[in-house]
């Protein structure tokens, strides 16, 4: 049951995380594979293993811009320790796909 709560927190956190990069500009968009698992091992991965410290940013935001509220307000209510959201962005950049077929 755990791991089916850490694998959906981590494909909300993936898509939180994309839906960021793409809307700064700040990610190049390549083909990802067929069924998506390049860009989802890549993400998952980063959160782990680099990026560790960004979880509770990243599940802030999340929380913040599911529940309806502009970006400029989640921002704003999230942002501010350390790391910062420009961290985060600058972490989990390594990771350049877009799923959008």
């Amino acid at each position: 049951m755990e791991g089916k709560k850490l694998l959906n927190s981590a494909l909300g956190m993936m898509l939180l995380v994309m839906m960021m990069l793409s809307s700064m500009g700040s990610i190049t968009a390549i083909a990802c594979p067929s069924n998506g698992n390049g860009c989802k091992d890549c993400i998952v991965e980063q959160i782990r293993y680099s990026c560790p410290s960004c979880v509770p940013l990243i599940r802030c935001m999340a929380r913040c811009l599911w529940g309806g509220a502009a970006r400029s307000t989640c921002i704003s209510r999230c942002d501010g320790g350390k790391p910062t959201l420009s961290d985060c962005k600058k972490c989990m950049s390594r990771c350049k796909c877009s799923c959008v077929a």
